[in-house]
């Protein structure tokens, strides 16, 4: 088409001319859109798609590579009532051979999302790769602006979705590019990568400010293997996850989520090779008034979860080297069955007033494999106490509630939490909330500073019995005093019900425990409001903990002296510490203990005869087994417990 006389086009002066380094140039003249390629002629005047469309089919009717420049201006598209391309607004089938680049001024060009019309989701672009080749060229989308809006209708208008007709193409670069949620309806799968490799998102923008909140920022799926670099994705409002992973290798670095999202990271029907690796990033922001986000006061910190698994499928997922105030937590359906790896480490991590800082929610029937390693772990540290325990494994509860304990359900889990610096300031009394059936959890190698409130370290009470969790070799440090005396324990049944309630197997070896300075005693190793737990004996404590209580002494535990049982007849140790017997007199010929399933003679005669002054001592488990005529006595107490 030739220009037209009365429409000026300063894109055809001398100065600008030199400037036509593309295949064309679609520009927008007092309202009009125009299409002009570089030799000068415009091929489109005001089409319903601003003469982007042809401007897309104009370079990729060329031989080679074809480039489209969308020059600084809003660009208003007319809405979208047929499907054109897979429910897309402006269709681009690219060769192998070949490679699309779109771009523009960054935000000073807008296009503005259009209405959709249709019955389901669209997307403004469709790209498609076809073809052979014997390597595949990358193409990009680069410096544009999207704004959304303008679409009021029923279902979202997104931004790209790709796919390929034969094998998957090589090369997808989106580059510089915003999205500006504004108003109307919610964005769902904003970016939608199919059948791609070597796909790169770098100073990718998503600002969201509507009220209708967004699904995801950018949704890989199909075997993609991508990443996320220099971005920014932040919500107001709330949404879905900022990151989606639908099947694909995914390297997020150097990316800032802020805002309530669901989730900062989402794993959807994955299969076994499929991960997300996350390092040198932000997620979640503490900011009010002139430093908040355009003023707002962003105290929501960030996405309320870090990980979440909305398919049955794998997840892997490291993070490291970041700073997050999100807890580092897992979501899992109640129906996943697959397994999940997880790697947390040399991380900050500094959450609000919420109810964990490590956690799984849900958990289904899949294994569960979380290490928590050589992190920073704080909640409110030095703000004055909120929120919850550490670790919040009772989940269906809230930890206040004080409802019915936990299910009767078995989980697969193992959680390790080794060599991290963990300063905790959470509101209830406990530092672990209810580990359950079929969870394995390994704490060691921690230094742990803790409030005065947080008086029991482990508060229990499954339905069933079942379950480890391995204390070992931390410092825990009390900071504060508490106004009155107040009794710590290690374990804590809590419940007032008629039970039975089951302690897991605990083991608390090697820890050094420097209580509160005053008001402060040692209530036990085991401590309960009116129920004993059903099997006391699955806890063990190991005699080398080191309990500071600031001259205090430690508290013996209660031990009753049993009845000597008749002659041969062992006598165990039921108490979960171990106790010294002092025996004495009588008329024997044998004293012996069973350990670990091997008898030990500690004493004999070869006639009956007086059993001198001894002293057995017995672990828990251990039995006394004495041969006599005449039943000598014997009386129990606790052993003495030092470093």
């Amino acid at each position: 088409m030739q220009q037209l006389p009365y429409y000026p086009f300063p894109v055809r002066s001398g100065p600008v001319r030199r400037k036509l380094t593309y295949d064309v140039v679609v520009y927008t003249e007092d309202g009009h859109y125009f299409a002009e390629d570089n030799n000068g002629h415009i091929f489109c005047q005001d089409s319903p798609t601003a003469c982007i469309q042809e401007a897309i089919n104009y370079v990729l009717s060329k031989p080679t590579d074809g480039r489209a420049y969308i020059r600084a201006g809003d660009y208003y598209l007319a809405p979208l009532n047929t499907q054109n391309c897979g429910y897309a607004d402006i269709c681009a089938i690219i060769p192998y051979n070949e490679a699309l680049i779109v771009e523009g001024d960054g935000d000073a060009t807008r296009i503005h999302l259009p209405q959709n019309n249709l019955s389901q989701q669209a997307w403004l672009f469709s790209w498609v790769w076809n073809g052979t080749a014997s390597y595949t060229r990358k193409s990009k989308l680069r410096n544009i602006a999207f704004i959304n809006d303008v679409n009021t209708g029923s279902n979202a208008m997104n931004v790209l979705v790709t796919s390929s007709s034969t094998n998957n193409s090589s090369g997808l670069e989106v580059d510089g590019v915003s999205v500006y949620d504004i108003q109307g309806t919610a964005l769902n799968f904003t970016f939608w990568i199919n059948n791609l490799y070597d796909v790169t998102f770098s100073r990718y923008r998503f600002f969201s400010v509507n009220s209708n909140t967004p699904n995801t920022a950018v949704l890989f799926d199909s075997m993609a293997l991508g990443k996320i670099v220099d971005s920014f994705m932040y919500t107001v409002n709330g949404g879905s996850s900022a990151v989606n992973n639908g099947a694909g290798s995914i390297l997020v670095d150097s990316v800032e989520i802020y805002g309530p999202w669901s989730y900062a990271f989402n794993f959807g029907n994955t299969d076994s090779a499929s991960h997300i690796d996350v390092t040198n990033s932000i997620i979640g922001i503490l900011r009010t008034g002139s430093e908040g986000i355009q003023g707002l006061n962003n105290t929501a910190y960030g996405p309320s979860y870090l990980v979440n698994n909305s398919g049955n499928g794998t997840v892997r997922f490291t993070i490291t080297s970041s700073q997050l105030s999100t807890p580092v937590s897992y979501v899992m359906g109640t129906n996943t069955t697959a397994t999940s790896y997880i790697i947390v480490r040399g991380n900050l991590v500094s959450v609000d007033c919420i109810n964990h800082v490590i956690g799984v929610v849900s958990p289904g029937s899949g294994y569960v494999y979380m290490d928590v390693t050589g992190n920073m772990l704080a909640m409110r540290f030095g703000s004055g106490t909120c929120g919850g325990p550490l670790m919040n494994l009772m989940w269906g509860l809230n930890y206040s509630s004080g409802g019915v304990p936990a299910s009767s359900n078995t989980y697969s889990m193992f959680i390790r939490v080794r060599n991290n610096v963990i300063l905790h300031n959470g509101n209830p009394p406990m530092l672990i909330w209810n580990p359950l059936p079929g969870q394995i959890i390994d704490i060691e190698d921690n230094v742990i500073y803790t409030n005065y409130m947080v008086n029991q370290l482990i508060q229990v009470g499954n339905n069933t019995s079942g379950g480890l969790v391995k204390f070992i070799n931390n410092t825990v440090y009390w900071n504060g005093t508490p106004s009155s005396l107040t009794s710590y324990y290690l374990v804590y049944q809590p419940w007032t019900g008629s039970g039975p309630y089951y302690i897991p197997n605990v083991i608390v070896k090697g820890n050094t425990f420097n209580f509160p300075t005053s008001n402060a005693a040692f209530g036990g190793f085991v401590g309960n409001a009116s129920v004993a737990p059903a099997n006391p004996s699955a806890l063990f404590v190991d005699l080398d903990n080191t309990f500071n209580l600031s001259g205090v002494n430690l508290p013996y535990p209660s031990v009753t002296t049993p009845s000597v049982p008749s002659s041969g007849t062992a006598q165990s140790n039921t108490y979960p510490y171990p106790v010294e017997v002092y025996v004495s007199g009588g008329s024997a010929t044998a004293v012996q203990v069973t350990r670990g399933g091997v008898t030990y003679t500690v004493w004999s005669s070869s006639t009956a005869t007086a059993i001198p002054p001894l002293l057995v001592r017995l672990e828990p488990g251990d039995s006394i087994t004495i041969t006599y005529s005449t039943a000598p006595s014997w009386t129990w107490v606790p052993a003495k417990y030092i470093q």
